[in-house]
């Protein structure tokens, strides 16, 4: 829905340049039929100020204009507030007085096309500039020296200003006219683009004001600077201009670069607070990612990386207000494994994004904007980040770099993580090991005493899986165990605590669990266990039970002996066994 919103928006600010140029050239066609005389009328100046021919005199001050403006639109700086700001309207100004108000026209309109021109390399802009610049600019431009030739003649200004303070009030009059055109037609345009019009209004008459005020009075200078000093000064005047408009771009590219690169440093310092906020692989890297999300113009970021220790390949995903973080399925290995991981690309963000089920967005797409970068350890890809946005033109690989570095201590904070799961973690099942497990029951006997909160610990144990390794041999045993401790991993919350015990023998903690609960989730791991423990194209006929035994803290009664609450889990775990294997018993002292 959204998306379909911004494309009937995109196609309504297209036809909105084509209006611009239309109406431009409409007011022009209107000026020369009915409008004021002397627009097309060329002026004697040129001659008289350069000592030549007219048409030699005309020729020489129509390319010296054109040079410099053409100088000047490659020269344009953008300024705190956004504005791209280029004297070439100077140029154009200078122009319509002292060759003639069509000329005027006609070169801001070449200029824009000259901005066309540069703005066409990227191809993927191409078809915006087409319909913003060189129609919407192009019309626009052609409306402001309208309105203003026919503000200035009405008025009473003269062709060619004598420097006379005569000459003043035309000259502001004309400007006021430049101005209002110019803000007027572009507001719709800003309003088809999102923009907030109570902002617009307010740049308009704070900045944009002393922007044009500024190009145009400089025009207007070099025109009396002609007069009254001839053509030699006017040079100096246009050198001067196009100087210090290449020293203000310089500067003001310095402090925008030295701005984003602070703004750079705070968002990889907020990023790598978050990195280093523990060492729970799944918590942490969603920390990171929102971060990291909350940072960039993007509407989504995705972490998707493979755990060498434990055969898993993990998902993060953050969009909005809204997160996920899950295990893949054994499925998605293969798919994994065609990931172009070789180096930064718009190719590789679209790949990672396959792996993405959007949060926010329906039906499934892949963003306009998207770029992905992979996740590197020893010169070796083991995952990758996508960022992505659903608008068109989003340049997210101009920040590269600072996504680069923010991976990088993704990676450090990865790889801390993985050392600690290796400690702590079964590297065949990718649940945690028996010692880790140990542990945490310890933690949350004295938790649970101190604070009532009940716990439940669950004990399962595989039936007959001798028969397994028989027919599948070792490995195949070994796929089997990796697959239950998948089960077992989607089967409980993040808080919980689910571990390898011993051979084909698991454990779980399950926090703040009521006892009705943990009977529910013990029949639902054991009829998991029995219908996809097995792989069913390699089965072979076998059947794969479960027999579970269940303790509630409840029926502990505030017992704090280790060895004596396994003990009475693995006697009630015998007790399933003895009365046929695949059912639940509960340990209730």
């Amino acid at each position: 829905m959204l998306v379909g919103m911004d494309r009937a928006r995109e196609r309504l600010l297209n036809a909105y340049g084509y209006i611009q140029l239309i109406l431009g050239l409409s007011l022009w066609g209107a000026i020369a039929l009915w409008g004021p005389p002397g627009a097309f009328s060329f002026s004697s100046a040129p001659a008289r100020v350069l000592g030549l021919p007219s048409s030699a005199g005309f020729l020489v001050i129509l390319v010296s204009l054109f040079a410099a403006s053409w100088a000047a639109v490659r020269v344009k700086f953008r300024m705190a507030g956004g504005y791209f700001i280029s004297f070439d309207i100077s140029f154009a100004t200078a122009a319509f007085f002292l060759v003639s108000p069509a000329a005027g026209a006609l070169l801001a309109a070449v200029t824009s096309l000259v901005d066309f021109a540069y703005r066409a390399k990227d191809k993927d802009r191409l078809w915006s500039a087409l319909t913003d610049t060189l129609f919407g600019n192009v019309g626009n431009r052609l409306l402001r020296f309208g309105s203003a030739w026919i503000v200035y003649r009405l008025s009473g200004g003269e062709l060619v200003p004598a420097a006379e303070q005569r000459e003043l009030g035309p000259a502001v009059a004309a400007f006021l006219a430049y101005f209002l055109a110019n803000n007027l037609f572009y507001m719709p345009r800003d309003f088809l683009k999102g923009e907030d019009l109570k902002a617009y209004m307010k740049d308009t008459f704070t900045v944009d004001v002393v922007h044009s005020f500024a190009m145009c009075s400089l025009g207007f200078l070099m025109v009396l600077v002609v007069h009254l000093l001839g053509f030699g000064s006017f040079v100096m005047l246009g050198g001067f201009i196009l100087s210090a408009s290449w020293l203000l771009g310089t500067l003001t590219s310095t402090q925008a670069e030295l701005h984003r690169r602070v703004e750079d440093l705070t968002i990889l310092s907020r990023v790598s607070a978050a990195a280093s906020s523990g060492l729970d692989v799944m918590p942490m890297v969603e920390s990171y990612t929102r971060a990291l999300a909350e940072s960039l113009p993007t509407d989504g970021i995705g972490v998707v990386f493979y755990q060498r220790y434990a055969n898993a390949i993990y998902l993060v995903q953050v969009e909005g207000g809204k997160s996920r973080s899950t295990y893949l399925s054994e499925e998605k290995r293969f798919q994994y494994d065609q990931l172009p991981l070789s180096e930064p690309s718009k190719r590789l963000g679209e790949r990672l994004f396959e792996f993405l089920m959007p949060l926010e967005t329906a039906p499934f797409m892949i963003p306009d904007s998207v770029f992905g970068l992979p996740l590197m350890h020893g010169g070796e890809p083991f995952g990758g980040i996508v960022v992505y946005s659903y608008k068109k033109g989003v340049p997210l690989d101009e920040r590269e770099w600072l996504l680069q570095t923010c991976g990088q201590t993704l990676v450090v904070a990865l790889e801390n993580c993985f050392l600690h799961l290796q400690a702590i973690q079964d590297p065949l099942t990718g649940l945690y090991n028996r010692s880790y497990f140990i542990y945490r029951l310890d933690e949350e006997l004295a938790y649970s005493s101190r604070h009532r909160a009940p716990f439940a610990l669950l004990m399962l144990d595989l039936d007959d899986f001798k028969a397994v390794n028989d027919h599948l041999g070792h490995s195949g045993g070994d796929k089997v165990l990796h697959r239950i401790g998948e089960l077992l991993r989607k089967a409980t919350r993040r808080e919980d605590v689910p571990a390898r015990y011993g051979g084909d023998e698991f454990i779980m903690l399950l926090l703040n669990c009521p006892p009705a609960d943990a009977m529910e989730k013990a029949e639902r791991v054991r009829a998991m266990v029995a219908d996809s423990g097995l792989p069913k194209e390699e089965a072979f006929g076998l059947h794969l039970g479960c027999s579970v035994s269940v303790l509630h803290s409840d029926d502990l009664k505030g017992e704090q002996d280790l060895p004596n609450i396994l003990r009475r889990l693995d006697e009630a775990l015998y007790q399933a066994k003895d009365q046929g294997k695949n059912r639940i018993v509960r340990a209730d002292g």
